[in-house]
This record gives structure tokens, C-alpha cells and sequence, in this order.
């Protein structure tokens, strides 16, 4: 057991490294770290002697400083889009359609044509007939909210 003990800054570098490669195969980065802690680890009790605990100690407390410096860098070299999917575009809005089925006031049963397939809708203000044309206003997920519109002939 004594052996064991003189070996933990190789044991802790070789544990770092095997987090870091699990983190290929379970990625999350979350795993990343906890290798990154056991390197620093492993490189500090190499120079400075201490027991145990304080081994599993500053493990503990290099893996939560690498997650809180290299989870800012993470999150700034994988930027997120909260607020919209970039690839969605708008392109749905103020577009005239053809009624297939009844759309209906604030409820779920209408459908609409576009884009070569059907779509749920609904209107905000009147029953509109199938066969009618309507706008469309607005998109909830698979749910078009339209307005009925009159088209003048001449």
C-alpha cells in the first residue's frame, strides 16, 4: 500500500488523462474537467509533498477552478442561440394560403396549404370557410395564427 502512496502524482496524471479520453467518449466537457484537475494534481503533489486528503482536496479545488475559468472559455469559443434558430427564417410571415379545412377562432382543427404540405391553424377574430384565403400573422411551433383576407377583382 506504501508503494501506492509514493506513486499518487503519477497516479493522479494518468487518472487526468483517462478523464480527458473519456471525454470523447461521453462528451459534455464536464469530464474534461475533472482530468484538468487530476493533471494539476498530479503536477503539484510531483513538487510538493502532502497526505491524502489534501491531495483529494486540491483535486477537488483545481477541478472546480479549471470548470469555472475553462467553462467561461468554453462558452465563449461555442457560442449558443437562445433567443431563435438561426436556420428558421421568417419567411412564412404576411404570406397568402388556401384554407383546406374550417379555421376556427381560437381553436385547434383548422388547416391551411403551404409550402406543399398542410398546417394547423387558427384565427383571432373569425371563422373563415375552406376554400378562403387567408395571411398568415404569425407561427407557435406547427401552428400558423391567420387573418382572413378579402381579394378584389377587377
Amino acid at each position: 500500500m506504501e508503494i501506492l502512496f509514493q506513486n499518487t502524482p503519477y497516479l493522479w496524471v494518468i487518472g487526468g488523462i483517462v478523464f480527458i479520453l473519456l471525454e470523447f467518449v461521453f462528451p459534455g466537457t464536464f469530464i474534461m474537467f475533472l482530468g484538468i484537475g487530476g493533471l494539476i494534481t498530479g503536477m503539484v503533489t510531483r513538487l510538493v509533498t502532502m497526505s491524502f486528503t489534501n491531495q483529494v482536496i486540491l483535486w477537488m479545488v483545481s477541478t472546480l477552478g479549471s470548470l469555472l475559468l475553462g467553462g467561461h472559455f468554453v462558452r465563449k469559443l461555442f457560442k449558443s442561440e437562445k433567443s431563435k434558430d438561426p436556420y428558421i427564417k421568417d419567411d412564412y410571415l404576411n404570406q397568402i394560403v388556401t384554407v383546406e379545412k374550417d379555421v376556427l377562432v381560437g381553436e385547434l382543427g383548422g388547416k391551411v396549404w403551404f409550402q406543399g404540405t398542410v398546417w394547423d391553424a387558427i384565427s383571432t377574430e373569425e371563422r373563415i370557410g375552406k376554400g378562403g384565403k387567408v395571411r398568415i400573422l404569425k407561427r407557435d411551433n406547427l401552428v400558423f395564427t391567420v387573418e382572413k383576407i378579402t381579394i378584389e377583382t377587377e
